[in-house]
């Protein structure tokens, strides 16, 4: 079994955390508006079978114009945001944070089963910090 410590826990954390913090003070930004602001599928008056039928953007899968990009699980972390903070991009920014933290920590266990302990928390390391995470 791939053993993670609490230290290399808080390490990851800590790093995640260090790395993206300032993105809690920042607004919406670019594609924003579309997926969060103007995205219908957010708001709690509709049916949550519609997080499944829909886009990314809250177009039905089945209209021409969707962009058919399929991703019911982020629109749902959008939802949940939504329920407890509307459109504070503040709240969107933090769960983002604390998702990233949680998946370094998976991806340190998936890397302990194939790589030796050092080398695995490089990897996680430089997962944590890596520029193509800065949507995550």
């Amino acid at each position: 079994m791939a053993v993670v410590s609490w230290k290399e826990i808080l390490l990851l954390t800590g790093l995640v955390v260090g790395c993206y913090w300032n993105s809690l003070s920042c607004g919406f930004v670019f594609d924003d508006v579309s997926a969060i602001l103007d995205n219908k599928d957010l708001r709690p008056s509709t049916p949550i079978r519609n997080l499944f039928q829909n886009d990314f953007w809250g177009t039905p899968m089945s209209e021409e114009r969707s962009h058919k990009s399929y991703r019911p699980l982020t629109v749902l972390t959008f939802r949940v945001n939504y329920l407890f903070s509307e459109l504070s991009a503040a709240s969107y920014h933090f769960l983002n944070v604390v998702l990233h933290a949680v998946v370094c920590v998976l991806f340190l266990r998936v890397c302990r089963l194939f790589l030796d302990n050092t080398s695995s928390l490089v990897a996680a390391l430089l997962f944590a910090v890596h520029p193509i995470h800065t949507e995550a």
